[in-house]
């Protein structure tokens, strides 16, 4: 699976891929992230009703699983709609460096903690 942002809303999709070279054939958007265009049509995550796992990308974590994003909501937005579409909801892991393990983190009620946090140590 991989992520969708559209221009200018607050909705990330998360798409279906069926195979890594559909993932390499993809191009590119302003950010320098691989991300399939607005226009192709693709299966979203929720069309089977599971998920199993879910990696999450941020610029600072706590070792409780609070993440601070963009501050744009995307990924708060996709986990409530989890919460409401999908029997069970996903695992959830935080990607970072040790550098990014911080105390706190500023938190609002509608932010999402993650299962885990890992690192490459």
């Amino acid at each position: 699976m991989i992520s969708r942002f559209q221009a200018g809303s607050p909705v990330m999709e998360m798409i279906r891929l069926s195979s890594l070279e559909q993932y390499y054939a993809l191009p590119l958007n302003k950010w320098n992230i691989k991300q399939p265009p607005d226009d192709e049509q693709l299966e979203s995550v929720f069309n089977r009703g599971k998920l199993d796992l879910v990696l999450t990308p941020g610029l600072g974590f706590t070792s409780t699983g609070l993440r601070l994003g963009r501050g744009k909501g995307y990924y708060d937005t996709f986990f409530h709609k989890c919460k409401k579409e999908l029997k069970y909801f996903p695992y959830t892991m935080g990607l970072a460096f040790k550098e990014q393990i911080v105390q706190e983190i500023p938190t609002e009620p509608h932010d999402f903690t993650l299962n885990v946090i890992i690192t490459p140590e």
